[in-house]
């Protein structure tokens, strides 16, 4: 009885369809090693880079800090000098500050001159054709032939 039992259950099974299953999943095997084949290169490849970007990236911070530290000693210096300069020659020292708020002064006044947009400090900004400012105290504005 299990001898006759057997035989009925593999004459069910058509070896054909067995067949086409073993080469479906060794067909998938062989892409799949070659897929895991690529990722691991393609890994290598990846770590070989972020480490000479690592190192790279390193060398650019320790330059950019080395240059930080120059730069605040500079300004250290002429802080210095300047408060040295100050107090030595205190009228020479503020009559040269002031001329060059005025050359300040004078700059901005020949930018709106000559047309330029001025930026206020401010998150809006409102444009007026007609050249006179928005109501915003922020405002840019482009002068027209009337206010010249």
């Amino acid at each position: 009885a299990p001898v006759a039992f057997t035989q009925s259950l593999q004459h069910q099974v058509n070896e054909d369809d067995i067949c086409a299953i073993i080469q479906s999943q060794k067909h998938m095997l062989s892409r799949f090693e070659k897929t895991n084949e690529m990722l691991v290169n393609c890994n290598s490849l990846l770590t070989s880079r972020y480490l000479g970007a690592s190192k790279e990236l390193k060398k650019q911070k320790t330059f950019l800090i080395d240059l930080k530290k120059d730069l605040e000693s500079v300004f250290r210096r002429i802080r210095f000098l300047k408060m040295k300069l100050s107090q030595q020659y205190t009228e020479a020292f503020s009559a040269s500050s002031i001329n060059v708020l005025d050359e300040e002064e004078e700059q901005e006044e020949k930018e709106t001159e000559t047309g330029t947009s001025t930026v206020k400090e401010c998150g809006t900004i409102n444009v007026s054709s007609s050249g006179s400012r928005g109501s915003s105290p922020c405002s840019i504005s482009s002068p027209s032939t009337s206010d010249t």
